[in-house]
């Protein structure tokens, strides 16, 4: 059966304010049941009205008054479906006169909740299994299943509660911000600008503590001889046995891990090797090498500044667009390969940081609405 959409879906509304007929609302269940589109509305609707902004909506809606104000404008259209039709309005004109501004209103909303979004994704956020953001941004208390999530401007602390399943959740750090988590096991994870940290609630019983970075961040592991501790990059993985170490994964083509205290491996497919206080290894033409490492240009981030020695542009603007939020474009694409040497303090303003490189390193920059050209 073939039902009639723009009515199927007056017959919903009026369902859900609770003022449908006994017989429409027989229609409206048989399309309920049998058609995709009706069930789906329904379905949305539902959860729409559930709201505060949904229920003021419907307490403010007269469909006698409505049904009287238009009624004229009817008749004036010769000829038309509502003249030829009148035996259908007049059980339906109602229906589908509250269904005009509810579908004003629903896509209204939907639209809102569109910029909601975009407005969180703009600040720290914590992403639950379902898809739901939680803006960190400010102090609060959120309760998420059985764990209680107290969050500071700088820093998300957590009670896991009891558990009954293994519930994840994604710690997201946009452009131009950084912050810390604390682990249900007491491990500390700071996160750079630009990353993102899933993690499970609570761990569970299993041999290993897992989570997945994406991006950079600094990691104070509390040791467990019975649970190994492994962070999973798209590069390649560390695995941890009680240690201080930094992972810079931010690109699947570069990869680092800076050990600062204990034991760390890194492994891939093809490679498996172990770090001792002070190295780091690398990912370069896919394979794995160690190297010792500067910690204070390593761990600078922390503090928010960034020390670079005979780096290439390409990296050095990387960080610029991460730490100011900025879009990078090359004028000239060859400069992007030049070394240079500086530092970079996150404190300042993106213009003096830029005026203070084109002095130190004469390099050519120019930011304008969003995008910092590099000549």
């Amino acid at each position: 059966m073939e039902y009639n959409e723009e009515y199927i879906q007056g017959l919903l509304f009026e369902k859900v304010a609770g003022t449908i007929s006994d017989e429409d609302n027989l229609i409206a269940e048989q399309a309920i049941a049998h058609d995709i589109r009706a069930r789906e509305f329904w379905e949305t609707l539902l959860v729409k009205m559930k709201g505060t902004r949904g229920n003021s909506f419907l307490s403010g809606i007269d469909p006698d008054a409505a049904w009287n104000n238009t009624q004229p404008r009817f008749n004036e259209i010769q000829d038309s479906f509502f003249k030829r039709n009148r035996w259908l309005l007049s059980s339906a004109a109602a229906i589908l006169l509250l269904a005009l501004p509810f579908i004003w209103y629903f896509t209204s909303t939907k639209g809102t909740a569109a910029a909601d979004q975009e407005q969180i994704s703009r600040q720290v956020h914590l992403k639950t299994e379902n898809g739901a953001a939680v803006d960190l941004s400010s102090d609060r208390v959120v309760t998420l299943g059985h764990a209680r999530f107290n969050a500071s401007q700088k820093e998300l602390t957590y009670a896991a509660g009891e558990v009954v399943r293994k519930e994840w959740a994604t710690l997201v750090v946009p452009a131009a911000k950084d912050y810390s988590v604390n682990l249900s096991d007491g491990t500390k994870v700071w996160l750079n600008a630009a990353s993102s940290l899933r993690f499970p609630v609570q761990f569970g019983k299993e041999q290993a503590r897992e989570v997945y970075l994406s991006g950079e961040a600094y990691f104070e592991v509390t040791k467990n001889l019975k649970q190994e501790f492994i962070v999973h990059t798209n590069s390649a993985d560390i695995h941890v046995h009680g240690t201080s170490f930094n992972v810079n994964a931010y690109d699947g083509n570069r990869f680092a891990t800076a050990l600062i205290e204990g034991s760390v491996s890194a492994t891939t497919k093809n490679q498996n090797l172990r770090l001792k206080p002070g190295q780091e290894v690398i990912l370069e033409a896919q394979n794995l090498q160690v190297r010792p490492f500067d910690a204070q240009e390593v761990l600078s981030w922390r503090k928010g500044t960034y020390f670079f020695h005979k780096q290439p542009l390409s990296e050095i603007a990387a960080v610029l667009s991460r730490w100011f939020d900025v879009k990078i474009a090359w004028q000239t694409p060859g400069i992007a390969e030049q070394a240079f040497t500086g530092e970079i303090d996150k404190k300042l303003s993106i213009e003096v940081v830029l005026a203070n490189l084109q002095l130190s390193s004469g390099i050519k920059a120019e930011l304008k609405n969003g995008t910092l050209t590099f000549r």
